[in-house]
């Protein structure tokens, strides 16, 4: 494109002088005939040559043919396509990055307006609370705000890092090859005469023994890989069995007091950040695995207690031994990531506790309602009631037994993974609330089990759950409690219903059931013979009158989806961090005990 325009420039020039010497041969013929005139004194002569100079300057038809023998016309003509081809391309691409910015400019335009919505919003809301409230919303909100720009710039920090340890990888791979070609143009410059020193044999030197600070040193390099090893590829069912319990927790904190040792904030941030992005990821992959959740909820917690327990404060040092004090973090305040950490561990367990319905859901129903256990109780239907089939109780798959094995082998995991007990004790409390309220719900809504006969049997099953607890060492953990809306639906079957003194000691006794639930049950009550009479009208609207006053919430059926708040009191540990072995089988070689 440059030569077209180079040749159409040097055209144009041709041109021109053309032009210009044609110009000037013309103005000197006249100025001749001008001399010619002059000289004429006839009139006739004057005029003689004026019509010869009229025929000589009639300018003759052109020769467009001849004009372009060289094909310079075409010539021309392609240039000129070729450059408004040129203009015309620059013209798109100015137009494409003037949409492309205008793009971007109303991308900005509407993150400012919904920053600005929002910002709104919140001074709206702030606006209607007190003021010591309006600060402490206003102070919550900075932080949040700043946590989240602080991981957003540990995230572009880390790839970063990522892309400078690629760099450095490749760095060392040509340097290794340079070496290699030195010592090859080395090893040819070696004269016939000369010998090169062979290999000494290696010989074993023992080590001795020093006296561990319970540190571990990696590469920062090798960061992806310990990451990968202890979180990702980590499977609790085999390898995890037989480790002390919280080891891959111990072994974090102890790579992350080394990184605090040597006063490295980069190595700190990054390691807490690909720790906690690797437990969700594992999580987010194997989350409906019960022993998976179980296992990292326990080590995230452990995690979250060493935190505590070696973070220097005195609250948390009272409890240490005089060596574990020597082992406190140094230059570091990592409070905020405690933070962070007992939120991950929230999300856990609330996972936890979903893993542990979705296992339980299914033997509820069978086991505490539609299974005999008492046999020979429930013999005789109710009257008026047509048979009712039932596949899972006919088949006896779940029965009362299958819920307490299902519990058992869920508080054994549990306790193999190291999990505190207090958070056990909430875990086993919140497994008997749903199952608790899933039998409630289920005895409201169908009218075969609500008989005396019925509620036997659920009691015999309550007392079963209540002897598991007690073989767990866990009737402390509020877990019966859950059961007492279950325990007053079961007497309410039980109890005379007829006088005013048994509606007096119905309202008195079912003080954990709501007025709803107490006269549904009374409507739904079958009698299992001729000998029991159904329960009359007038006996449920005087339990209606006696309970008018009762402040409770008119639903009928229990959620099955509360779940209690969960809390995480420090356990501090009594493992002394430098006698901590690493098994092989973790493939976790790249790390040295300091």
């Amino acid at each position: 494109e440059v030569r077209k325009e180079e040749v159409l420039i040097l055209r144009s020039q041709l041109v021109s002088q053309k032009e210009a010497m044609q110009h000037k041969e013309t103005m000197t013929e006249a100025m001749s005939y001008m001399e010619d005139v002059q000289k004429m004194k006839d009139a006739g002569e004057i005029t003689q040559a004026y019509i010869g100079l009229k025929e000589t300057n009639r300018s003759p038809t052109q020769d467009y043919h001849a004009l372009n023998e060289d094909g310079e016309l075409w010539l021309v003509y392609e240039g000129l396509k070729e450059t408004n081809r040129l203009l015309e391309s620059q013209l798109q691409t100015q137009r494409k990055a003037h949409d492309n910015e205008v793009e971007s400019l109303r991308g900005e335009l509407q993150s400012v307006k919904e920053e600005n919505n929002r910002q709104q919003q919140l001074l709206a809301q702030n606006l209607q609370l007190p003021p010591e409230a309006r600060i402490e919303a206003s102070l919550q909100h900075e932080i949040t705000r700043l946590t989240n720009e602080n991981l957003d710039l540990m995230e572009q920090l880390e790839k970063q890092d990522k892309t400078v340890r690629k760099l450095k990888k490749q760095l060392k791979v040509f340097a290794k090859k340079i070496g290699e070609l030195e010592v090859g143009g080395q090893t040819e410059n070696v004269s016939p005469g000369q010998t090169i020193d062979e290999p000494i044999r290696p010989v074993n030197i023992p080590r001795k023994e020093k006296d561990f600070q319970g540190m571990l040193e990696y590469k920062k390099d090798d960061e992806p890989k310990l990451v990968k090893n202890l979180i990702l590829e980590l499977k609790p069912r085999g390898v995890a069995v037989n480790l002390i319990p919280g080891l891959p927790a111990y072994i974090l904190f102890m790579c992350l007091r080394h990184a605090d040792y040597v006063n490295d904030d980069q190595k700190v941030r990054t390691l807490l950040t690909s720790t906690i992005n690797g437990i969700k990821k594992i999580l987010k992959k194997r989350g409906d695995d019960f022993e998976t959740v179980s296992f990292w909820l326990s080590n995230t917690c452990r995690f979250l207690h060493c935190l505590k327990q070696y973070s220097g404060e005195e609250s948390f040092m009272k409890h240490n031994t005089t060596r574990q004090n020597d082992h406190c973090l140094t230059n570091f305040d990592l409070a905020e990531y405690r933070q962070v950490l007992s939120d991950l561990a929230i999300q856990i367990y609330q996972q936890l506790i979903k893993c542990m319905e979705n296992i339980l859901q299914s033997m509820i129903v069978p086991g505490m309602l539609e299974h005999e256990t008492i046999q020979g109780v429930s013999g005789v239907k109710p009257t008026g009631l047509r048979k009712r089939t039932s596949s899972i109780a006919d088949e006896g798959t779940y029965t009362l037994d299958s819920i307490l094995r299902q519990l058992s082998s869920f508080h054994s995991t549990m306790c193999q993974h190291g999990t505190d007990p207090e958070l056990i004790k909430q875990v086993v409390k919140q497994m008997f609330y749903i199952i608790g309220a899933v039998t409630l719900n289920n005895l409201l809504l169908r009218k075969d089990m609500c008989s005396w006969s019925k509620g036997m049997q659920i009691r015999y099953n309550v007392s079963q759950l209540e002897e598991w607890l007690r073989d767990k060492n866990l009737m402390n953990s509020g877990a019966k409690e859950t059961l007492e809306p279950l325990i007053q639906a079961a007497q309410l079957l039980q109890v005379k219903k007829k006088t005013d003194e048994d509606a007096e000691a119905i309202c008195s006794m079912c003080n954990a059931l709501t007025t709803a639930q107490i006269v549904k049950v009374l409507n739904l009550y079958t009698p299992v013979n001729e000998f029991e009479e159904r329960v009359t009208v007038l006996f449920i609207r005087t339990i209606q009158t006696r309970l008018r006053d009762r402040k409770e919430s008119p639903q009928l059926l229990m959620d099955t989806k509360n779940i209690y708040p969960v809390t995480f009191p420090f356990n501090p540990s009594s493992l002394a961090l430098e006698t901590i072995q690493i098994p092989s089988s973790l493939n976790l070689g790249f790390l040295t005990r300091v």
